[in-house]
């Protein structure tokens, strides 16, 4: 029988597992934390209190590697709002207009989300779930080749322990001591790109005021760059509350104290969530979490990554939480995962797996995915000359398509229902060709505004 193992049981490493138990006998997950009973926020994810959001295209990959999990998020608390009507951004100076895009989106904790997911996926017989296990190195063969974990269980109560394993899927996140090891064993590093941001944000959980409780309202209201830096996100989550996310950057640390956040709602460009949580009682004490930079790892550019492992999530890449691309991009790695594994594994269970032809392609397609989220955020980020880092080469060009396209959403609800699914990763990019959807009329009126 053959066995995987995965390393963290995040979203990502959650969601490799739901994909390798349909190809091997046993999918063993070992996690550092004692897992909650109820959820909460946990060690493990410092940013877990944070507001976290799947994209559309990111909750399909999820109901798809573990059918029935929309109906279980939304028995668990989860709330459903409909994006472009209950769920509207604002950009550029002002907001989208509300026109529906044909879609909804879940809301809900972090916590909640992956209780979900986990309690789905330990629902299969042959996935098993170690809690408290502190990884510690790879297990090698002879060839070179990954052939397992060295862990300690219990946080060394239960010393040095080895598990064994045909596959090992790397879901540690940014913080994996995998790429560590890697190198100490003369394996060498992969290129790494980074962008710094300097961005921090401080994140809320409300009751909200009687008049609003009840409803499913969204406002994500991203900051005008380069004259604005302060955003703010407000969404519905179970209970019957509310999660406030304050976003700020280059030294504008958000605050923490009610009174303080209230004050920074009230100083945004546009004035909808103030009003919306003026009068909103606290239920949780506020937490800040500060990104400094976001990166991207070439594993692909990595000649001596070994057969037998395969990174999974933000070992891979982290972003821009201001885009909402992490948990999706993790959920596409895994079905990109399981897309070759389908490939060059011939039948499940005990079937013969071409290692070097699963990592040829693997590799490459979670990467390029990874990089595409990346390039996505770069160009918001590099919006503000104290953005560090390569600069894109069309960042110019870029921005001024991006001023034509909000101008055409303001006045296209097709173009606008286009531009959404672009952003949810439901269609490529280039179903929005400036030359084909925007035109050069609305090309040129939006430059004739800019020039007034």
């Amino acid at each position: 029988m053959k066995t995987a193992i995965v390393l963290g049981a995040g979203i990502g490493g959650l969601l490799a597992a739901g994909v390798l138990a349909r190809h091997f006998g046993h999918v063993l997950i070992l996690e550092r934390d004692q897992l909650p009973a109820t959820p909460r926020p946990r060690l493990g994810v410092p940013q877990g209190p944070q507001v976290h959001a799947v994209m559309k295209r990111g909750e399909n990959a999820i109901e798809a590697i573990l059918p029935g999990f929309r109906q279980r998020l939304e028995a668990a608390g989860g709330t459903t709002v409909r994006v472009g009507l209950e769920m509207i951004v604002h950009e550029g100076g002002g907001w989208h207009p509300a026109n529906d895009i044909g879609f909804t989106l879940s809301t809900q904790t972090r916590a909640l989300l992956e209780q979900v997911i986990r309690a789905g996926l330990l629902e299969r017989a042959n996935v098993t779930l170690r809690q408290g296990c502190r990884f510690r190195n790879l297990v090698f063969d002879q060839d070179g080749r990954v052939a397992g974990a060295a862990f300690e269980a219990a946080f060394g109560a239960g010393g040095l322990q080895q598990a064994s394993a045909d596959l090992v899927i790397d879901a540690m996140g940014r913080a994996s001591p995998v790429p560590e090891r890697l190198a100490e064993r003369g394996l060498g590093q992969a290129p790494v790109s980074v962008t710094g941001i300097d961005l921090s944000y401080s994140t809320l959980l409300l009751h909200p005021p009687e008049q609003w409780r009840g409803q499913a309202w969204v406002r994500v209201l991203r900051a005008t760059a380069p004259e604005h830096t302060r955003g703010a996100t407000l969404f519905p989550i179970e209970g019957d509350r509310c999660l406030l996310s304050l976003v700020s950057r280059f030294g504008d640390r958000p605050p923490t104290a009610l009174e303080e956040c209230i004050a920074f709602t009230e100083s945004l460009e546009a004035p909808e969530i103030f009003e919306r949580v003026r009068h909103a009682k606290q239920a949780v004490a506020a937490k800040r979490f500060h990104i400094p930079e976001t990166r991207v790892t070439r594993f692909d550019q990595m000649r001596g990554y070994p057969l037998g492992l395969l990174p999974l999530g933000d070992v891979i890449g982290t972003f821009n939480p201001l885009l909402a691309q992490g948990m999706t991009i993790a959920a596409l790695h895994a079905e990109a995962l399981g897309e070759k594994l389908a490939l060059h594994m011939e039948d499940d269970g005990d079937g013969a797996l071409d290692w070097a032809g699963l990592a040829r392609d693997y590799i490459p397609a979670a990467t390029a995915l990874s990089v595409a989220a990346w390039r996505a955020g770069a160009y918001a980020d590099f919006a503000y000359p104290q953005t560090t880092g390569e600069r894109p080469a069309d960042l110019a060009e870029h921005q001024r398509f991006g001023k034509a396209l909000r101008q055409g959403i303001a006045e296209d609800p097709e173009l606008h229902r286009l531009a959404v699914r672009v952003q949810q990763m439901l269609d490529p990019p280039n179903v929005l060709p400036r030359a084909e959807i925007l035109g050069a009329e609305i090309l040129a009126r939006a430059e004739a505004r800019s020039d007034r």
